[in-house]
């Protein structure tokens, strides 16, 4: 009697599966294999690529605003750069960077406010220029103004600095969606006096079919208000418009204190959760707005749990569409150095320890992203 059975091979390598040698393609573990009802399995190998990232998410970028960039590059044109202070550190696009690297570069940091009370501007402003040279751009705190809200005084300090900078040139400003970036504008036009013949107007801007306003400065330079960039890579781009309530901050973050060891994991509500994989003891300070519940659970049984809680709605606040861990990506960090510590995500808060060679497992919505850095809160002395 002849009897003809399918062989598995991996969904993603192709590799035919195997349980008995680790060190060649397409092993698994025996009890995955036999257990498995499904056809399709991955080896090892591929689950760990699949399930733990390495690198986080980027934001997508409109091709147009790329083709605008680059003109402005032609142009040696002043780029003003408007960033949220509370979460900007994943929203960079390399594309983006590369075309902007080597130009003439002002940084206004917007909602300073939101960061805790007695933060330290000058090291803040030294925190944002190490940032934007971690992905490529030349900058020095000197270069960086931080912003509460664009009142007059505020927005003649930025006019001058403008001018100061732009030799004559023309200017672009650029930053994500809900930096602030229009209500700059607003205040910028508040205090402008047009001392050329031209006027004021929005139009699609040449070879693109983007709305740009600009503004001129002078008879042969002129500000170009940008479209926000979507940061699509952030939290907020994720939850619904109840859920954004309870994330989006409108007042100076605290911080709040959370301790976890090894084999435990943090809820950070039904958003997202960490579990300390490897390292001794860990206190945390977290800075997420004050409706985003801290919950410690033991890390054996965290996937699972989690799950449950947000189907019953039992964790403060939560992504109704996260319906399995499989509507989460996961991401491994791992921190050798000892010294202080941020880990964050986009659009959501961040975490300060001190770094001892823990290993953190970090879960977040499906392209949501997540950073590590220098702490950024510096608070006076």
């Amino acid at each position: 009697m002849a009897h003809i059975s399918q062989i598995r091979r991996c969904y993603n390598c192709g590799a035919v599966l195997q349980s008995d040698d680790p060190s060649k393609e397409g092993y698994v573990k025996k009890e995955t294999l036999e257990n498995a009802s499904q056809n399709f399995l991955f080896c090892d190998k591929c689950f760990e690529k699949e399930r733990y990232h390495s690198l986080s998410n980027e934001p997508s970028i409109n091709p147009e605003f790329l083709t605008m960039v680059k003109d402005a590059k032609k142009k040696n044109a002043l780029i003003v750069y408007v960033i949220n202070l509370f979460s900007f550190e994943a929203s960079f696009s390399s594309a983006l960077n590369e075309l902007i690297q080597g130009m003439n570069i002002l940084v206004v940091g917007n909602k300073f406010d939101l960061l805790p009370e007695s933060c330290d501007e000058e090291l803040t402003k030294e925190y944002v220029a190490h940032r934007f040279r971690a992905v490529g751009l030349t900058i020095n705190k000197d270069n960086v103004i931080l912003a509460n809200a664009f009142d007059d005084e505020t927005a003649r300090n930025i006019i001058q600095q403008v001018y100061e900078l732009k030799n004559g040139k023309d200017v672009y400003v650029i930053g994500p969606s809900n930096a602030g970036k229009t209500t700059l504008i607003s205040s910028f036009l508040r205090v402008y006096k047009n001392l050329s013949t031209g006027n004021i107007v929005t139009q699609e801007y040449p070879g693109t079919s983007l709305r740009v306003m600009q503004i001129p400065l002078s008879s042969k330079s002129a500000m170009n208000d940008t479209p926000g960039i979507d940061i699509n890579n952030s939290i907020l781009y994720n939850i619904d418009k109840q859920t954004l309530n309870d994330v989006y901050l409108l007042e100076a973050v605290k911080g709040r204190e959370i301790s976890f060891s090894a084999e435990q994991a943090i809820y950070f509500g039904g958003l997202a959760f960490i579990e300390l994989v490897k390292g001794r003891k860990t206190e945390l300070t977290c800075y997420f707005h004050e409706k985003v519940q801290l919950k410690k659970v033991n890390a054996k049984k965290a996937e699972n749990k989690f799950i449950q809680l947000i189907a019953h709605k039992s964790l403060k606040p939560s992504l109704s569409r996260i319906k399995s861990i499989k509507d989460m990506d996961v991401f491994e960090i791992e921190i050798t150095e000892s010294n202080l510590r941020d880990i964050g995500i986009q659009g959501l808060g961040w975490f300060t320890f001190m770094a001892k060679g823990q290993l953190f497992r970090i879960y977040v919505p499906h392209g949501v992203s997540v950073f590590t850095s220098r702490p950024k809160v510096h608070l006076k002395k």
